[in-house]
């Protein structure tokens, strides 16, 4: 059952690999790149490595959900550009002694918006939003590998047009007792079954690795992520008009750092930094904490709380809060 599991997993990984091998920047359903975790963001982004208990760190690599021992209902909520609503809820539990399950939505709504006509003549107001829906299953492979996969179910609403999609996410979890963790991730995987006017695009596919290191003798833990590992051209990211393109600044938009230090087993605080977010967010000259993180958590008995806050371009800013309770 173990080996048909990783055949599974490999096989889907490598046609979504294939699928989007020739993908342009230009995808649908956006929304699923923006952070749900604050631990998650605080590190950088794109963390697929670290094991820890909270309920929303999943989303990003089904296989860390096998870090929950126990069931927990979070609350997530992220403040965007002014009209817009991002939030989110998840509930984790227990199957079995190898096993876990949990369930997540997340919401993105844009507001109110003006109707126009072609020629600009306002006929009115129109609301846009995004809902995401998904379930997740992990399982101990071994007693130090966990494998998981979340299903999902994607529908944005723009006005009176619709579009739906499912997506499937794959994830892999290597620790070992020495404070090491390595992990990997295929997100959104799938594609569109109904679309805005019959035109259809790709689901925003990535591809995750991280390795996650906890000091033996230190309360410190340091995380290495890397994302968009099917991307290699120039083309796939934004460069300014004077800037090298060389395989040194290709790579280093791939790289997020971050940092934990445990003053208790109870309280973190946290910061990391997202390589490509700084390159290309930040004003020339003024790079400022562009790309930048910074985050804390507590622990209090049954309630855990996340809070992070980011430099996403030098005049946006955004917070980042994660509420859990032990049910």
């Amino acid at each position: 059952m173990k080996r048909y599991l990783l055949t599974t997993a490999l096989t889907l990984f490598l046609i979504g690999v294939n699928s989007v091998r020739a993908q342009s920047l230009e995808s649908s359903f956006e929304f699923l790149r923006l952070p749900a975790s604050a631990h998650n963001s605080s590190l950088g982004g794109h963390v697929v490595s670290a094991f820890d208990p909270s309920p929303v760190l999943f989303i990003s690599n089904p296989a860390v959900l096998s870090a929950n021992n126990s069931r927990l209902l979070g609350l997530n909520a992220m403040s965007w550009f002014s009209g817009t609503t991002v939030a989110g809820a998840q509930f984790s539990n227990i199957f079995d002694e190898r096993s876990h399950y949990a369930f997540n939505a997340r919401y993105v709504s844009y507001g109110k918006m003006k109707e126009t006509t072609a020629d600009g003549t306002v006929t009115g107001t129109f609301t846009s939003k995004d809902i995401a829906i998904g379930a997740t299953w992990s399982y101990m492979l071994t007693d130090n590998l966990s494998g998981g996969v979340t299903g999902n179910i994607i529908t944005s609403r723009y006005g009176s047009m619709t579009s739906v999609a499912i997506g499937v996410d794959l994830g892999l979890l290597w620790f070992n007792d020495n404070g090491l963790s390595l992990g990997l991730a295929a997100t959104n995987l799938g594609g569109q079954i109904k679309a805005f006017e019959n035109t259809f695009q790709k689901m925003p596919f990535d591809v995750c690795a991280g390795v996650t290191w906890q000091l033996p003798h230190a309360p410190l833990r340091f995380t290495l992520s890397c994302d968009n590992l099917t991307r290699w051209n120039a083309s796939d990211f934004y460069f300014a008009e004077d800037e090298s393109k060389g395989f040194g600044e290709i790579l280093k938009r791939h790289i997020s750092l971050g940092a934990d230090v445990n003053l208790t087993d109870r309280f973190y605080i946290a910061a990391g930094c997202s390589l490509r977010t700084r390159a290309e967010m930040a004003g020339k000259g003024n790079k400022g904490f562009t790309g930048m993180t910074i985050g804390t958590g507590l622990r209090m008995g049954r309630i855990m709380f996340d809070l992070s806050y980011g430099k996403y371009q030098v005049s946006e800013s955004s917070l980042i809060c994660n509420f859990a309770f032990n049910i």
